[in-house]
């Protein structure tokens, strides 16, 4: 699946995995801070999509001004 297919909903459901198993306790430092990074990473693309949906949400009128949807 490519990165930019994946749905807000999706990254949101990725964080929390990574969470439960960094929450488990049984796994090494450096498992721990690869999903850190990766966690890290889909925080990033989660909140690229919120601003992608926030600037989608705003409308150009025919002032040349931005208004909200």
């Amino acid at each position: 699946m490519s990165e930019e297919k994946i749905t807000l909903e999706e990254r949101f459901l990725n964080i929390e995995n990574i969470l439960d198993q960094m929450e488990k306790g049984d796994i090494s430092l450096d498992q721990s801070f690869e999903l850190y990074k990766k966690g890290l990473g889909e925080i990033k693309a989660a909140n690229e999509l919120l601003d992608t949906v926030e600037k989608e949400m705003l409308v150009l009128t025919a002032n040349g001004d931005l208004e909200e949807f």
